[in-house]
């Protein structure tokens, strides 16, 4: 019988369905997705029995083998250990004073390793370890930091889902590391990976090594930050891994050398075979790696077999190989991406066909890319560039034509002649050089970023609807209808909060500082309450990271994005506090702001006078909070109450803001301390709150026994760093909380502190349990 085009397609879908389904605790959403795609099977099959009964048990199949590695995913150390017998499993990556690496137990299990070097002489001990190393270790064991912010990076999930379960934190480097006897294959393939990295590195000047090493090994780690930013943003990043493009010239590149010198289309298919694993074990195996060598592989196979198959079903054995191999693939972003854009370039291969002009061809290609990316873009990163098709119509050529085939030009005379690759260098530099000033001013340029937000789980699914009928309107040459439906699920997605009836108050863990997001029902209002910000302290050359961690762009920026705010209406300065205004700069040119408003005598020193100048310069007004002034929008409802008068110290003039939300009576106070506490019920002696955002992140100069006692709040929320060294909240503010029944939340133990609130009343929660 003849088999359809897609049958495999079909079947990889049922199990990327069967592992969500698994993970995701029999999610409502996902069963009734389930549902439709079996009804849909059903529907399209001329006999039932046969694709509808093999995409059920492919579901069934998988979700039971997602259930067994999620059983089987758990660590054989325990937290007490110390002393640790292993092997280095990973490539040593420097960056500054820190040194990280994976190293695999005598028990078989891998474990994250860091060190921070004491001296800088540390880095050459450091640098002669090598993969497959035996060590005697000595440290702690730490559990992975989870994501303590709305939408941030989860690292433990990150690092559970490559079953590694601590972070191994050495006190020492070892005496002594023993160079094994005998290496096993994989080991070796590391190690001669990590031969290859060190050679460029060697050789090569950072920024051009950082290049050639991402697109040759995979490894993006060298990478320039700022580059690697704007990339990102202008939908670039895909052309910095190694993917189909990568593996298609390799094999075309070898198949063409070995006909040219005499071997059959047979033998090399032959030999093509059984080089893509040992590239993609070189290349790091990336999910997008595995994917276009697996199609690769499955495409030579089929020919020395002499049986035909649709490209089709080759991406979905690739799928099913690749989920075999680990069904948490499905989670890894680049697999997402690899394989949601090659599926619609090769259902739109039809139409692209009939496109005769090449650049038009390119651009149509970019434009697919781009619809089929668009709800894991908007999803991951929350944000599009309207420049994404054009820009990729011109990177990807450069890279493609130029990029790629220079830096493994470049390779190769390093392995035949290292000393003299510097005089081919500037091929690769200037051009790349050139291209990279460009991307990085285009990132810049205040047009063309639309921020929407991160989608709910069912605007999800319903741009996976619109992308499929685009792509099936596509065929159909409907291309009105097609553009249309997926316009109006975006224009939906842009609007999506006017539609909400829920407000919310976000206390982030933005470290030692406040930072408070608060929007109201319907999007009637968004306003932030401080900004958090860490001071830098004084670093030696060698101990610089290559991007210091920054609360602001890394947390604040990212959050308020993921929220869909593309402009605040209030920014409340609630004093001149570094913890609390740090990170103003890295609002500017991210998010809009409407008015910043700022207590009596702000403005004294050089932050606060850059803040204003800023302001001043964008265009955007400068308010003062007035004692017994606000505002009211709906049924919320906000009044300024403190400072009534200019105070010497920051601290006790700082902002005082009363509001009504949820039902609840809330009261922000900065940093105000005692005498601040004393003046505020000078003038309003009857005050009572439900919240209380703790003053000066729960010092003992602020929260006083009799402050507490008049105004009696229900909540108290302390936002305040981990460990931090001014031992904050003092142990005698939570005591005085104690005795006025007020349940404490702290962003140091719990993370960001959620609120979400209709009219009629809300409800409190926590980040980390």
């Amino acid at each position: 019988m003849k088999q359809r085009t897609g049958f495999y397609a079909y079947l990889a879908i049922a199990s990327c369905l069967g592992i969500a389904v698994s993970r995701s605790g029999f999610h409502w959403g996902l069963l009734t997705l389930a549902l439709l795609f079996f009804s849909l099977i059903y529907c399209i099959d001329e006999k039932p029995q046969r694709l509808f009964f093999l995409t059920i048990l492919f579901t069934v199949g998988f979700s039971s083998y997602m259930t067994y590695v999620d059983h089987h995913n758990f660590s054989m150390h325990v937290k007490d250990e110390t002393k640790f017998q292993g092997t280095v499993h990973s490539p040593l990556i420097m960056d500054g004073n820190k040194a990280s690496f994976q190293m695999k137990s005598n028990l078989h299990e891998v474990l994250m390793v860091e060190y921070y070097l004491e001296r800088e002489e540390e880095s050459s001990q450091l640098n002669e370890m090598a993969v497959g190393d035996k060590c005697v270790w000595s440290g702690i064991l730490k559990q992975p930091q989870r994501a303590s912010n709305p939408h941030a990076f989860n690292y433990k999930k990150y690092l559970y889902e490559q079953k590694i379960h601590w972070i191994l934190s050495l006190n020492a480097l070892p005496q002594t590391c023993l160079s094994p006897t005998k290496t096993s294959f994989l080991t070796s393939m590391k190690q001669i990976r990590q031969q290859g990295i060190n050679l460029i590195s060697n050789y090569v000047d950072q920024t051009n090594a950082s290049f050639m090493i991402s697109l040759i090994f995979g490894d993006r780690s060298s990478l320039n930050e700022s580059i690697l930013d704007a990339y990102q943003q202008l939908g670039l990043v895909h052309l910095l891994a190694i993917s189909g493009l990568h593996v298609g010239i390799i094999t075309a590149a070898t198949f063409y050398l070995g006909i040219r010198i005499g071997l059959s289309r047979q033998w090399m298919n032959l030999f093509l075979l059984l080089l893509l694993p040992l590239y993609v074990l070189l290349a790091g195996g990336a999910p997008s790696v595995m994917r276009a060598a697996t199609m690769t592989g499955v495409a030579l196979t089929l020919l020395l077999m002499k049986k035909k198959v649709f490209s089709i079903d080759t991406i979905g054995l690739a799928c099913i190989f690749v989920l075999i191999l680990s069904p948490y693939y499905l989670y890894h972003i680049g697999f997402q991406l690899s394989f949601s854009v090659s599926l619609s370039l090769l259902l739109a291969s039809g139409s692209l066909q009939k496109v005769q002009n090449g650049v038009a061809q390119l651009f149509f290609v970019s434009i697919i890319a781009q619809v089929a990316s668009l709800p894991l873009l908007l999803y991951h990163f929350y944000q599009f560039s309207l420049w994404s098709p054009l820009l990729n119509l011109l990177f990807v050529a450069f890279y493609s034509l130029y990029v790629l085939p220079v830096s493994f030009l470049l390779f190769f005379i390093l392995l035949l002649s290292p000393d003299h690759v510097s005089l081919f260098v500037p091929f690769l530099s200037y051009p790349l050089e050139l291209m990279n000033s460009f991307a990085v001013r285009m990132a810049e340029f205040p047009i063309g970023t639309l921020v929407f937000g991160k989608p709910p789980i069912l605007l999800l699914a319903a741009y996976g609807f619109s992308v499929i009928f685009f792509f099936y309107k596509w065929e159909l040459n409907q291309r009105r209808s097609a553009v249309i439906v997926l316009l109006l699920c975006m224009v939906f997605h842009w609007n999506i909060n006017y539609f909400n009836p829920f407000g919310k108050v976000v206390v982030l863990d933005i470290g030692q500082g406040d930072a408070i997001f608060i929007r109201l029902p319907f999007n009637k209002g968004k306003y932030l309450i401080d900004t958090g910000g860490a001071f830098n302290f004084p670093q030696e050359e060698w101990e610089k990271k290559k991007r210091e961690f920054h609360s602001g762009s890394d947390i604040l920026v990212p959050f308020l994005k993921a929220e869909g705010v593309r402009r605040l209406d209030k920014l409340i300065l609630t004093h001149g506090d570094f913890d609390h205004t740090g990170n103003v700069e890295s609002l500017w040119g991210e998010v809009g702001i409407k008015e910043v408003i700022v207590p009596k005598g702000f403005g004294e020193d050089e932050v606060e006078q850059e803040i204003i100048k800023e302001a001043q310069r964008r265009g955007v007004s400068i308010g003062m909070a007035v004692s017994n002034t606000g505002w009211k929008e709906g049924e919320a409802s906000f009044l300024y109450l403190h400072p009534t008068k200019f105070y010497e110290s920051k601290n006790e003039g700082s902002i005082v803001l009363f509001a009504v939300l949820g039902k609840k009576k809330w009261l922000f106070t900065g940093d105000m301390g005692e005498e601040g506490e004393r003046d505020l019920l000078h003038h309003y002696p009857n005050l009572n709150v439900d919240v209380l955002k703790v003053g000066h992140h729960g010092s003992n100069t602020s929260s006083t026994a009799s402050f507490l006692d008049t105004i009696s709040p229900d909540v108290a929320i302390i936002s305040v760093g981990r460990n931090n060294r001014f031992g904050h909240p003092h142990q005698k503010v939570l005591d005085r909380l104690s005795q006025v029944d007020a349940k404490v939340y702290r962003t140091d133990l719990q993370g960001a502190i959620l609120f979400d609130f209709t009219h009629r009343g809300g409800t409190f929660s926590t980040l980390i349990p």
